[in-house]
């Protein structure tokens, strides 16, 4: 897999749609700055060097079922930098929770591609530093995390070493394997396992996911099976 390195662009996920639609191999971008970056909902991510910013590009079939590759991707990410599992918590459907605020995100993006493949880029967005002392907290409904409370020494370079292998390694996985195998590693992580959620306009108990990642939430008129698509989850007031 190629690798590459950009002091600053809009947006490492754009740069790497690019990159496939004009016919690139595998291809792991990052960047010092994103000037356009976003997130799921069209939320804006804007980063500077206190974030680490990245996307993995690669031509997969189009065959392959994508269901729960961002829990996948998020599994992976957090079993890496908290190997004892006890403080990197996961959000369905794609975020990464510190000490109880959120640390980063995943977004995954997908277009066509000829002979029966399709383009999937998986983008990353991780807080590495705290914010600044009298920073307006307004902006972060979930909290600010900061990798560097967990690994004081964590640099985006540095970081990103300890994460490509697992991830490539993952995806090499994940494409004849599916979510399953993850399914009890986002078990172990689950911040919202047990706890009152809203998604969409359904409320109830989040009782983990299936083997496929989508969430099961109990609810009132019994057990709902829930696919990520644009929906997102919001733990209700008093849950942790």
């Amino acid at each position: 897999m190629e690798r590459r390195h950009l002091a600053e662009c809009g947006s490492t996920n754009t740069e790497a749609l690019r990159h496939l639609r004009d016919g690139g191999a595998a291809l792991l971008l990052s960047a010092g700055r994103q000037t356009a970056g976003r997130g799921r909902l069209g939320r804006a991510w804007q980063s500077d060097d206190a974030a680490l910013t990245f996307s993995l590009a690669l031509p997969l079939p189009s065959a392959v079922d994508l269901s729960g590759l961002s829990l996948a991707v998020g599994c992976s990410i957090a079993d890496t930098l908290d190997a004892a599992g006890d403080r990197i918590r996961l959000k369905w459907p794609n975020d990464l929770f510190l000490d109880g605020a959120k640390l980063g995100g995943i977004l995954i993006e997908t277009l066509a591609l000829p002979a029966q493949r399709r383009g999937v880029v998986i983008g990353v967005g991780l807080n590495l530093a705290a914010l600044p002392s009298g920073a307006d907290l307004s902006a972060y409904a979930s909290g600010h995390a900061a990798l560097q409370t967990l690994d004081p020494q964590a640099t985006a370079a540095a970081t990103l070493d300890r994460l490509a292998p697992a991830l490539r390694g993952l995806l090499a996985d994940f494409e004849t394997l599916g979510f399953a195998p993850w399914q009890p590693a986002f078990a172990r992580r689950d911040l919202a396992q047990g706890q009152a959620v809203q998604v969409g306009d359904s409320v109830g108990i989040a009782r983990g996911v299936t083997a496929r990642g989508e969430l099961l939430l109990d609810t009132a008129a019994g057990m709902q099976t829930i696919s990520a698509g644009e929906l997102s989850l919001r733990l209700q007031k008093g849950s942790p």
